[in-house]
Parts: C-alpha cells; structure tokens; sequence
C-alpha cells in the first residue's frame, strides 16, 4: 500500500493501526510467546478491520 512503511511485528502496539493484506486494521490485543525448542517465536494478534467492523486474529512469526 502506498504510504506505508514495513515494520517488525514485535514493535507494533495495541491501539495503533496496520496495514495488512491490502485492508486497514487497528490492534485490539496482541500476545507474544517465547521460541521453543524446535520452532520460533510466535505474536498472535487481535485485529478489526476500519471500515466492515470484522475481525480476524493471524498468527505470524515474531521476528518478521
């Protein structure tokens, strides 16, 4: 999207407003967890879209 600029997913905050997937998205919650044993650290997300009210909940990798 034009106007937006790339972060890693550990700096974002609840509150603030995203960009993903080609729609506009504010935080509701975020919860983090530690990288295990065979696997990375993973930031679950909370998200509502602006404009159609939905919401949706990715789990990504944390470092990305």
């Amino acid at each position: 999207m034009p106007g937006t600029n790339r972060v890693e997913i550990r700096t974002l905050k609840v509150g603030r407003y995203v960009a993903l997937e080609e729609s506009a998205y504010k935080i509701l919650s975020m919860s983090k967890s530690k990288p295990g044993k065979h696997g990375s650290a993973k930031a679950r997300i909370e998200l509502e879209d602006i404009f159609t009210g939905q919401k949706k909940k990715p789990c990504r990798d944390s470092y990305r």
